[in-house]
């Protein structure tokens, strides 16, 4: 299976180009927003996104089934 972008996944899901670039945007203009107001932000699947000091972001990675790590 190929790799597909944000943008073609939400095509498949049967928005136009344009209307799935647009929704892209404005899912991200409001992480980044959530994160300077210094909100945790939660990524379905991949972990939380938390905010540091200044402009860093540290993603704390979603635990694994079992609580195995990469490794070892």
């Amino acid at each position: 299976m190929a790799d597909k972008s944000l943008i073609e996944i939400l095509q498949d899901a049967g928005r136009a180009e344009g209307e799935a670039a647009d929704e892209l945007a404005r899912a991200v203009e409001s992480i980044l927003r959530r994160l300077k107001r210094g909100e945790t932000v939660s990524l379905p699947g991949l972990g939380r996104l938390v905010p540091g000091k200044g402009r860093q972001v540290k993603l704390e990675p979603k635990s694994r089934p079992g609580g195995r790590r990469g490794g070892g």
